[in-house]
This record gives C-alpha cells, sequence and structure tokens, in this order.
C-alpha cells in the first residue's frame, strides 16, 4: 500500500537510502538558504526494494533527457542570489542486503573488538578531550563467518604506522594531535 512521508534536505543535493520508494510528488522550500520539504512516496509492501534517490539542481534549466538513470524534474528553487532547478533521480541501492553498518566506541588507545564480515572502518569521531571516539565499521551478513580482531591504537606526534596497519585519522586529545590507527586479523576458524 502507497504511503507518504515527508523528508527535508537541502536542495543543492542530497541522498536517501528508501525502501520501497515510489516516487517524489511534492517539494515545499522551507527557507531562503534552500532547504525543503520532500512528500515522498513509498509502499509498505515492498520495504525489501531500497531504491538510492539522489537530489539535483542545475542553474540553466531543468535536467537533459536522455541521462541514466533518467531525472525527474521537482520544480524550481530560490535562493540568496538566485534560482535553481532541482530534480531527482533513483536507482537501485547497490549491495543494500549485504552491507550494514555499526559503532564503536571507546578509547583511542587500546580499543579491541572483533567484527564478522568486515568491509571497512568508514568513519573516525571524536567524542571528547578524553581521548573517545566513535567508529562506523561496515560489515556485509553474507559473511559473517569469516571474524576479524581489531586493534585499535594511537602514535604521535609522528605519523608511524607499522606493517599493514590502516590509518583512521587525527584526533586531539587535550590539545595535543595523536594519529590513529588499526591492524586487523582473521580470526582461525573455531571448532
Amino acid at each position: 500500500m502507497e504511503k507518504t512521508t515527508v523528508l527535508a534536505s537541502n536542495g543543492f543535493g542530497a541522498q536517501f537510502y528508501i525502501p520501497g520508494f515510489v516516487r517524489i510528488d511534492d517539494v515545499h522550500q522551507i527557507d531562503e538558504y534552500g532547504n525543503v520539504e520532500l512528500s515522498v512516496v513509498y509502499d509498505d509492501a515492498k520495504l525489501g526494494q531500497v531504491a538510492q534517490v539522489t537530489l539535483g539542481n542545475r542553474t540553466d534549466g531543468p535536467p537533459l533527457d536522455g541521462q541514466t538513470p533518467p531525472p525527474v524534474a521537482l520544480g524550481k528553487l530560490r535562493y540568496i542570489g538566485g534560482w535553481l532547478y532541482i530534480f531527482y533521480y533513483a536507482q537501485p541501492a547497490p549491495n543494500w542486503q549485504n552491507e550494514k553498518t555499526m559503532v564503536i566506541t571507546g578509547r583511542a588507545h587500546d580499543l579491541e573488538f572483533y567484527v564478522p564480515g568486515l568491509v571497512a572502518i568508514d568513519k573516525l569521531r571524536q567524542l571528547d578531550d578524553y581521548g573517545n571516539i566513535q567508529l562506523f565499521v561496515r560489515y556485509n551478513t553474507a559473511n559473517i563467518n569469516q571474524i576479524h580482531h581489531i586493534s585499535v591504537t594511537t602514535v604521535g606526534p609522528d605519523r608511524e604506522l607499522p606493517a599493514g596497519a590502516v590509518d583512521l585519522g587525527l584526533i586531539h586529545p587535550y590539545g595535543s594531535y595523536l594519529y590513529v590507527h588499526y591492524t586487523d586479523t582473521i580470526v582461525p576458524p573455531q571448532p
């Protein structure tokens, strides 16, 4: 059954992953900075079909025909300094059924955890001045029998990576700067 929900976005561009996506019926501008509300129609009987919906814009007219995926015009957007023509296009979301993300929180030094089917650590976010961080860890549910042991640690002030380590970026606890990296070891199958 088709239902409608409202999503807020900036009209200069955004990307959504929408289960059961059917179409965007309407766009409503909410301020002069280009922010909009989108009336999104989805089918709750098709939630397993996830679409990657991308909002785009052009200054010189509606989107061109012949693009893949085909764009759907939504109208004009007014912002300080001019006008934009906004549109969206939708396509099946890549690897939606297999890849998921979990958030791991802990101290940046000597943090250890296990991840089934690790794909990548996509993002490091510092939480406070004590060295607490969040790691956004992507894993593949089709490969959960492969368990990865992840060890996170810091070095500083020079970025010296041990063999096989992956750089995660820089944090600054108490005004000092430390580089964060991790090593990944696959755990042997358990008997």
